[in-house]
């Protein structure tokens, strides 16, 4: 971030997101340095109270010196004090001043991330695939946001998933672990394809082929991953759980786009459901949790789904907004 200029136009964005003028002028200057994605969801982040990482030493006097030199570049009404002549009072706009401490507090946590060290990718409602530096396939699920560094693949290959879920296709390399971290976990691996998919609640791992270590950060507690079986890391906990998967399981539907169920009881019906349409699945009537539905669903639409599975286990659903019973 240079200058007044660059600091208006994200702090515009912030105030007033909807406005078609001020997403042209932010997606232009994103576009323009891939430094600048990281820049604007740091202080996306500040502007809704999110926490930071903790400021790692660096250059306070010299980042004071870009601070007083973009200040005096700001808009300012200077009024002559009767006490000294000397003293100037600044009056500035509240976005000004928030974007200077934002500045701050960016440059804070560059050692921590390097100074454009990373390249962010982020999605929103839609779905997107990237290949990396070192040959190795990444898919992306909807609302995910994972960083890598600009050198992956010399000095390592380490990527980062903030949140959401992602698919990985790693290429070999034995000299060069792959190393994906997620909140709290570190998933390793030398070449295999996985799925990593970070919650609220905790962090999953699927092996889809080859083998993947899961960890918990900073302890000795860790699992190996063979094809089918899931890991299970809750937040703050201690324990890993593990589940063997059958063949035809949907951990991968968001990525094929089909879901699968053979002879699969109402209740694992429901939560993968569940997981596919972002909804929410109640089960009324318990006597029908033991219902086995057999049936493909290749990206069809949620009331689609539901009006066969009402037909086919003629049972009672009730779609409103995100809220669906069956009873």
């Amino acid at each position: 971030m240079n200058n007044k200029t660059d600091i208006d136009i994200v702090v515009r964005y912030l105030e007033d997101p909807e406005n078609e003028q001020f997403k042209k002028l932010l997606n232009e200057w994103i576009q323009q340095d891939g430094g600048n994605l990281d820049i604007f969801l740091d202080m996306k982040a500040m502007w809704h109270g999110d926490p930071l990482p903790a400021p790692s030493a660096f250059n306070s006097h010299g980042k004071w010196q870009e601070l007083s030199t973009m200040l005096d570049n700001a808009p300012v009404t200077a009024t002559a004090t009767p006490v000294t002549t000397n003293t100037r009072v600044i009056k500035m706009n509240r976005r000004y001043w928030w974007a200077a401490a934002a500045v701050l507090l960016i440059a804070g946590t560059w050692t921590w991330l390097g100074p454009g060290g990373y390249k962010t990718y982020a999605t929103a409602q839609q779905q997107d695939s990237l290949r990396l530096p070192d040959g190795s396939m990444m898919y992306l699920n909807a609302h995910t946001q994972v960083r890598y560094a600009r050198g992956f693949g010399k000095e390592n290959r380490l990527v980062k998933i903030d949140k959401g879920e992602a698919f990985f296709d790693v290429t070999k390399n034995d000299a060069l672990p792959f190393i994906v971290n997620a909140p709290e976990v570190e998933v390793q691996v030398l070449g295999t394809a996985f799925n990593v998919k970070a919650a609220n609640s905790g962090v999953k791992v699927f092996v889809q082929s080859g083998k993947v270590s899961a960890a918990y950060k900073g302890t000795e507690k860790k699992v190996i991953l063979t094809p089918g079986v899931e890991a299970s890391l809750k937040h703050n906990g201690k324990e890993i759980d593990t589940r063997i998967h059958k063949k035809n399981n949907n951990i991968l539907a968001w990525k094929t786009r089909t879901l699968t169920f053979d002879d699969t009881p109402l209740t694992e019906v429901v939560e993968s459901l569940e997981d596919f349409y972002n909804v929410q699945i109640t089960i009324s009537n318990q006597s029908l949790a033991d219902k086995k539905l057999l049936a493909t669903f290749p990206n069809m639409p949620l009331d689609k789904v539901l009006d066969i599975m009402r037909k086919t286990l003629q049972i009672n659903i009730t779609h409103t907004n995100d809220l669906v019973d069956i009873y």
